[in-house]
Parts: C-alpha cells; structure tokens; sequence
C-alpha cells in the first residue's frame, strides 16, 4: 500500500485517547422504552416538547422525468403545538438510520444474534474519567438495533478521535497502521484528502478496514446523537393538522428522513403512520408574525423553499378575511423549477393567493423549459432590479430567502448584492455590507435548507 510506504519511516504524533468510561452490557431484567428512544430527552433548538402524532394523508406534488419526487404530508397537529407555532416555523422529526446499514454495524460487531436482546448502559467500573456523564439520548436500557437506529449518527464524517479509537480494535496491522496514520498530526493531509474531500462517512470506513471491530460501548463514546431533521410548516391555520413538503433524493443518495416519510406513505402495511416532531426554533428566526402584515416582504425560493412560504401567505389570507380593513404591505414571491408542467410547486396555491389579493408579484423561473422567460431565480432578480432594489431599501421591506444553502443561496444572494451595487452605483463590497447589516438587524431573514 503507498501510503503505508510513504509513512514507513514516520513517527506519528498521536493525541492521548480519553479513558473509556462506558460499559453496555445483556440485561435480563431491564425494560426498553416502546417509543422513539429520543422521545423523552431535550433536542437541540427545542422549543416544545416531543409529540407523538400521525400522518393523515398525502399528495404527490411533483414526479416525472428530469425531476425530484416532492411529496406533501399532513401530519396531525398534536394538542397544545396549534398556539406555539408561526408561519415559516420548522419542525423537528426524529429519525431512523436505513435498516440495512444498521445491519451492517451489527453485523461487524458480531450483534447480528443479539440484536434485539435487551442491554443496560452504564458507567464503567472503576471510574478513570473525570466527571463522566452517560449521553441523555442514551436510555439505560436499549437494544443493539434501537440504539444504531434511534440514537448514533452511523453516517457521520469520523473524526480523528473516532478512527484511533478505531484503530485500537482492529486486527489487521496494515489496517491499524493507517487508521493511526488517518488521526496523526503527520497524516493531516491525507486525512483531508481521503476522508474529507471524498465525504467518506464512518461506514464508508468501515468497509475500508475490514477487521475493525469496535464495541458497541467504544460507538455510544464517540458517535454523536443522531439529530432529528427540520421541516419547514408549509401552512397555517389547518383545523387539525400541518403539512410539510420534502423532495426525494435523485442522485444515487439515500436521505434516511426522506426515506422514512416516503416509505410510511407509500407502504402503510409495512410501516407505521407515526411520527416523532418536535417545534424547532430557527437561528435567525424565519419566520412572519402579525407585526409584519403590514411590511412589504420579498420572499425568495427556489425549489421546496418555497415552502414556508405558503404558510406566511395562508396567515395573510386568514388575516385578510378576519379584518377585510387590515393594510397589508406588499408581497412578492420569486420561486423555481425545472419545468413548469411537473414540478411548478404549489402552483394552483399560489395563483389562488394572487386572485385572493395577499400576493402581489409571482415570477417562477423554469429551468429546462426552452420556452422560459427566466431559467434561473437570479435571471428574475437582474431583470427586475431596479423595483426589487427599491422595494429593498424601503424601511418597511423584509426580504426572506430559503432554500438549499451550500450553493444556491450563496449564489442568490451574490445577485441581490451586484443588483443592489448597480442599481444605486455603490461599489459592490458596500452592497455587500448593506445586505449584511440588514441581516443583523432581521430585515434579510436567510433559512439554509439541507438535504435528508
């Protein structure tokens, strides 16, 4: 192996491992929760706690060739949530690792027989580390497969404690040798080259050293939780329920979120209809309250982030029925897609918010439409420049952009920063500036979506 040549000669620099102060070990007597293990412990960016509820029904918003799968989901408001929530909040869904690749684990820590066999978690005895703390997402008594399922993050990018740890239980020198070079100081780059740049995941190494067999004790101490996923509330004011969109994986990836919901959905004998959410709060705070009808507001997104939106349009909606005096300000919404006749997201919604008078300004760009307009939603901003800036730098005006964020919204917002630089003949670093105070003070509210 060349990297193992390459090394040969190298003294590495290894960082002192913490002790081991976990021990999970068969139970006879302990009892394990029947619900979501992660049901009962504080989530991170909580705001209420965990209900158990339910998926009434679904539709199909987008399928065809070319495109993503979207589909939207009711879910059962849970009692108590309808008063705490707002438009353009998100919820919190507790999830579950793929079925296969839980298999895998277990199968190379040699769990497979007793996988469903109840063990207790506890601290190890005698004590070395200092003020040791069992993970709270941990519940004392668990099965092998809950806990890979429900609580440990088996897809995470490993980091160097996490592969010298590894290296520790592997049996194979040549193995062991590059996992300890993989979490030296000497074989940082190749750690960024291996690991980091090909995205590889802890299973991904784990098929890579093939006699690597941590215990299950050595996962619950350097594996990180396995975090619910957010979704934006795509509604406001259902009498019983909430409705979420989600748009399925099309390049050879598997979200788990996403193929939980789409697999509760399409095979209901198979699976349950329940869910595990939670409110989840958003830093900065997305979202549209009463204080803000009478704002103008700019809201941008491409794609399903165009979700939330539906909800800040049904809360005017509902407004506007319930006090026809109310003055509202102005509302634009700037969305995408691929092609108008089979992904255009929410286009009967959308057309009826515009006759009903709480949307003023619609432009959807299509991408692969040869016909289109505009192919991009950046084509919409440099060509409705000069209103959209003016409308910006009104006091009243809230722009709101939401949707994927590693590459699209950066663009985006690169746009509105040239547009605004052209516009009022401002150099571009002070547009930039402009947009970045208005980000502190909440007028610019920026949601990055991720993918599940």
């Amino acid at each position: 192996m060349n990297v193992l040549e390459q090394f040969k000669a190298t003294p590495l620099t290894l960082s002192k491992l913490p002790a081991s102060f976990i021990e999970a070990n068969p139970s006879e007597s302990g009892q394990v929760p029947s619900d979501h293990l992660q049901s009962t412990t504080r989530q991170p960016f909580g705001s209420s706690n965990v209900y158990k509820t339910s998926i009434l029904h679904y539709r199909v918003l987008a399928e065809g060739d070319d495109v993503k799968t979207v589909y939207e989901a009711a879910i059962k408001l849970p009692p108590n949530m309808e008063e705490e929530y707002f438009p353009g909040d998100a919820i919190g869904i507790l999830t579950y690792n793929l079925a296969s690749e839980v298999d895998y684990v277990l199968d190379r820590l040699h769990l497979l027989e007793s996988a469903d066999q109840t063990y207790e978690v506890k601290l190890a005895k005698p004590i070395k580390k200092k003020n040791p703390e069992l993970p709270h997402y941990v519940p004392k008594y668990v099965t092998p497969r809950r806990l890979l399922s429900e609580c440990l993050d088996i897809r995470i990018t490993p980091r160097k404690g996490l592969l010298q740890a590894m290296a520790s239980h592997t049996a194979d020198e040549c193995e062991k040798r590059l996992l300890e070079i993989l979490s030296s100081k000497e074989g940082s780059n190749l750690y960024n080259e291996l690991i980091l740049k090909n995205e590889m995941n802890f299973l991904h190494v784990l098929k890579y050293v093939a006699t690597c067999r941590p215990p299950l004790a050595m996962l619950i101490e350097h594996l990180p939780r396995l975090q619910a996923r957010p979704y934006s509330i795509a509604s406001y004011g259902r009498e019983n329920h909430i409705r979420i969109a989600f748009a399925m994986l099309n390049d050879g990836h598997v979200g788990i979120t996403t193929h939980m919901l789409e697999s509760k959905l399409l095979h209901p004998n198979k699976w349950d209809k329940y869910l595990y959410i939670y409110l989840r709060q958003l830093k900065p705070v997305f979202n549209y309250r009463e204080e803000d009808l009478e704002r103008n507001i700019i809201m941008i997104g491409p794609g399903t982030g165009v979700t939330p939106y539906i909800g800040f349009l049904e809360y005017r909606k509902q407004m506007k029925s319930s006090n026809r005096k109310i003055k509202m300000g102005s509302a634009w919404l700037l969305a995408s897609c691929r092609y108008q006749d089979r992904n255009y997201l929410y286009e009967n919604e959308l057309k009826g918010f515009m006759q009903a008078s709480v949307l003023d300004r619609l432009h959807v760009a299509s991408s692969r439409d040869e016909d289109s307009q505009y192919k991009y939603v950046q084509d919409i901003i440099e060509d409705r420049k000069e209103e959209l800036v003016e409308l910006l730098l009104d006091d009243t005006t809230k722009l709101y952009l939401c949707g994927e964020g590693r590459t699209m919204l950066p663009r985006i917002q690169d746009t509105i920063v040239t547009c605004m630089s052209k516009v009022k003949s401002i150099p571009k670093a002070e547009a930039a500036d402009l947009l970045a105070e208005y980000k502190k003070t909440g007028k610019y509210l920026y949601y990055s979506m991720i993918r599940y």
